[in-house]
């Protein structure tokens, strides 16, 4: 791996430039329902659509006078469940996208709705419990199953970015992150662009969530550079 890695390395420095001036990703430390949401909205969609359905049910939270920064899994479901249930929850603070394009496919409201029950019944309703869950290998390992049990889930990669959002260390390898290695590097598969940009950030000293989120958006066509403060 060490000459994938080496590769992959200098192509980080050319292309990415300071890390320093890297922007970090904005996560939500403090709220298991805005990881989840974020993550299953994610997938195949401008961020700018998720930006909004996040803005929605900050809003709606706001209204109902709560603070969605510290909601947890529990809170989202019962705020899906106020609000008429999924389907009425995707027209009011999501969308209708379906988890693929399959027909027939659930809507990505219901995943949303799926993941929140499915880490509930682990005990995991914030992100502290998530945090916990992933340090021990079995509750990981359980939680992780049940996430890719869901409809449009199977990849992991949304697991990935649940985790990474609620500042877990990892790299999800979505199709910009996948897409990048593969330029540098030849065809490789998801997990194995993951392992190869963490790997590449630990022979730098970098932290991965930042490496993945600064090749996200240089990818993506983003600004990946902001200025250092005076």
């Amino acid at each position: 791996m060490s000459s994938d890695v080496d590769t992959l390395y200098d192509a980080c420095l050319r292309d990415l430039g300071d890390p320093r001036r890297w922007f970090a990703p904005r996560g939500y430390p403090d709220s298991l329902a805005l990881c989840v949401i974020d993550s299953i909205f994610s997938t195949g969609a401008r961020y700018a659509t998720v930006e909004k359905i996040i803005t929605r049910y900050r809003g709606c939270r706001a209204a109902q006078g709560a603070d969605a920064e510290n909601d947890g899994a529990a809170e989202l479901l019962r705020n899906i469940d106020e609000l008429g249930g999924a389907d009425a929850w995707a027209a009011q603070i999501g969308n209708r996208r379906p988890t693929s394009p399959a027909a027939g496919a659930p809507l990505k409201a219901e995943a949303v709705r799926k993941a929140a029950e499915a880490l509930v019944a682990l005990g995991i309703q914030t992100t502290e419990e998530l945090r916990a869950a992933a340090a021990d290998d079995v509750r990981r390992e359980a939680a992780k199953a049940a996430w890719c049990a869901i409809p449009g889930q199977r990849s992991g990669i949304t697991w990935e970015y649940t985790q990474m959002l609620a500042r877990i260390p990892g790299v999800k390898a979505d199709r910009m992150v996948l897409g990048y290695v593969c330029r540098q590097l030849g065809a490789v598969t998801a997990d194995r662009a993951a392992e190869l940009v963490r790997a590449t950030a630990e022979r730098a000293g970098w932290d991965a969530i930042d490496l993945d989120h600064a090749i996200w958006r240089f990818e993506s066509g983003r600004p990946y550079q902001r200025d250092l403060p005076a």
